[in-house]
């Protein structure tokens, strides 16, 4: 997709009042926005600080030394989109500072109930009898707290009978605590992107489909014909600092499921082409995987897109499923073009709001 020349400004602005917002100027209702992430935070509590990527992590020091190499690997995985990118950072924290640290977005304690150091008995003192006991007796929990201290925190605590089963526990529920936090960022960039009204429910009437699309997405194509529509959000300042997103639906008729990883590379490959001025992808810098979107079981690829034309490039993953009640083939495209910044918060970003996909 070339990048910063599609529409001018005074069409885009055109587009938004006649098309996406005949009911501007009147009374916002709740209806105007979508509430499905309003609980993420607590308002009732302080600011929480912080980077959103980061966790920190507080460990006795023999802990540290065993699961500092896992935990980086486990929490800071790399994902291949035009670089290597991570979702997160570990910062190894001091407990002695635990008072400033508390109003951080992302905390994690490791301890076990034998050990005297220092986390683990800020641990035992701070953590409620009954967790206790439980941990006694199965030998190792995992415990979550949701906005403890701060409006917007995850806080999960891993503590074992002993350090044995402090390391048991951190091994069997790895991919869990990964996905909490993964989760917990996917929240907090959908709860910020759904503070703005959502495009009209009407706007979706000549389609099989709806979605939940903040009203900061303009139209980008709409291809009724060929069962294609695609939204794009863009700063108005048209800055290299600001990212590009676009959330794109394609469907046809498919009277039984051939939804499969080859139709997905080839239908993403021929969209692209079409309305996306020639972008590509390299089938050996892809990755893909079985996928759940929603309530919907498929595919996903992701990776880099690059155009040779304009020679400029950026991230995409595309989604593919089958709706068996209407007989369609669905691909969910979201792609980004950010040379300035990390294209992966951009796609967990995107990927929310494809999840609100609704068939009709």
């Amino acid at each position: 997709m070339k990048a910063k020349t599609f529409l001018p400004l005074t069409a885009i602005l055109l587009v938004c009042v006649l098309v996406l917002f005949p009911a501007c100027g009147t009374k916002e209702t709740q209806s105007d926005k979508y509430s499905f992430y309003e609980n993420t935070v607590d308002d009732s509590k302080p600011i929480a600080m912080g980077d959103s990527r980061d966790i920190y992590v507080f460990a006795d020091a023999s802990t540290w030394k065993i699961l500092q190499n896992f935990l980086t690997r486990n929490l800071e995985r790399e994902t291949f989109v035009v670089v290597n990118e991570k979702y997160f950072r570990i910062i190894k924290s001091d407990i002695k500072n635990i008072d400033e640290l508390m109003k951080y977005k992302n905390l994690l304690f490791l301890g076990d109930l034998k050990s005297k150091e220092e986390v683990s008995t800020h641990m035992r003192k701070s953590l409620d009898k009954q967790m206790l006991d439980k941990v006694q007796k199965s030998g190792a929990e995992m415990f979550v707290a949701r906005n403890r201290w701060v409006k917007d925190q995850l806080i999960v605590y891993m503590m074992g009978s002993n350090l044995e089963n402090l390391l048991k526990i951190n091994l069997l529920q790895a991919d869990q605590l990964y996905n909490l936090f993964l989760n917990r960022l996917a929240e907090r960039l959908a709860y910020q992107a759904y503070q703005t009204k959502i495009i009209p429910e009407d706007f979706f009437q000549p389609y099989p489909f709806s979605l939940k699309v903040p009203s900061n997405f303009q139209v980008y194509a709409n291809d009724k014909e060929n069962h294609f529509l695609s939204f794009l959000y863009r700063i108005r300042s048209q800055s290299a600092d600001f990212p590009d997103r676009y959330l794109s639906i394609y469907y046809e008729d498919m009277p039984q499921d051939s939804v499969n990883l080859n139709w997905l590379m080839q239908k993403r490959q021929a969209l692209a082409n079409k309305y996306y001025q020639g972008d590509k992808f390299i089938k050996e810098n892809i990755r893909s995987e079985r996928f759940q979107l929603g309530k919907y079981n498929g595919w996903r690829i992701l990776g880099p897109w690059q155009n040779d034309k304009f020679a400029i490039g950026g991230g995409f993953q595309a989604f593919a499923f089958y709706e068996p009640q209407q007989k369609k083939a669905y691909l969910i495209d979201n792609s980004v073009y950010f040379p300035a910044g990390d294209k992966l918060p951009e796609l967990l970003l995107l990927q929310k709001i494809s999840e609100t996909f609704t068939a009709k």
